[in-house]
């Protein structure tokens, strides 16, 4: 295959960010850490990078003494990621968030460096896969069941206060996998960490009108 030229590596380079928007956008609509410009930017990084490794050190060649190996850059690629991933992965009370971001993100660069190589059905094939499962796998999905979520409650500290906020959570069919509670005063604030909805993070707050409407609950967040 000839070499290509610097116009043939520039339209590489901005089917790779297109690609790379592709997959971002998905995670920018799903408001996570790493979004379109992030994963824009590690599609187009990795086909630039893919290319020099490739095909920039060609004039070396023309030295008997000189031997290449074009896949050592490409092979750091892959490596260097991992920091960028890092990043995206968080622990929270309710648990370790990020994973799926940080994977989407090692994957775009396997598309930018596929799009670099110029192996462009794969790299069409590629975006399609991850976006599909992003989009038709997430934590929220009733396949896989509801997202898990913390709710923060204030309300008055009576005797029995506990003991009656559980019953009324239980008559709205949540369960709480953990309780913690901390006095301010007069007031009770009590942290629900919750392992799975019965419905949407979205519908949340209808299922938790009832709560609201009781005179001794002064806020709810979630």
């Amino acid at each position: 295959m000839p070499n290509p030229t610097a116009i043939e590596c520039i339209a590489r380079l901005a089917l790779s960010a297109l690609f790379g928007g592709i997959v971002g956008l998905e995670r920018e609509l799903r408001l996570k850490g790493a979004g379109l410009r992030t994963h824009l930017i590690v599609s187009f990084a990795s086909c630039m990078m893919m290319l020099v490794s490739k095909y920039g050190f060609l004039d070396m060649l023309a030295y008997d003494s000189v031997g290449l190996d074009p896949s050592r850059i490409a092979a750091g690629i892959v490596t260097a990621i991992g920091f960028l991933g890092a990043g995206t992965i968080f622990s929270r009370s309710q648990g370790v968030t990020g994973l799926t971001t940080a994977a989407g993100l090692w994957a775009t660069v396997g598309v930018g460096m596929a799009v670099g190589a110029g192996m462009y059905l794969i790299s069409v094939f590629a975006v399609v896969f991850i976006v599909g499962i992003q989009a038709a796998l997430h934590r929220d999905h009733a396949m896989l069941g509801h997202v898990a979520a913390v709710i923060l409650v204030r309300m008055d500290d009576q005797p029995g206060a506990l003991d009656r906020l559980r019953a009324e959570l239980t008559q709205l069919n949540l369960t709480p996998r953990a309780v913690r509670y901390e006095r301010e005063g007069e007031l009770l604030t009590v942290e629900l960490q919750l392992e799975r909805l019965s419905c949407p993070v979205q519908e949340l707050g209808g299922v938790l009108a009832p709560l609201m409407n009781q005179p001794w609950i002064k806020s709810i967040r979630w």
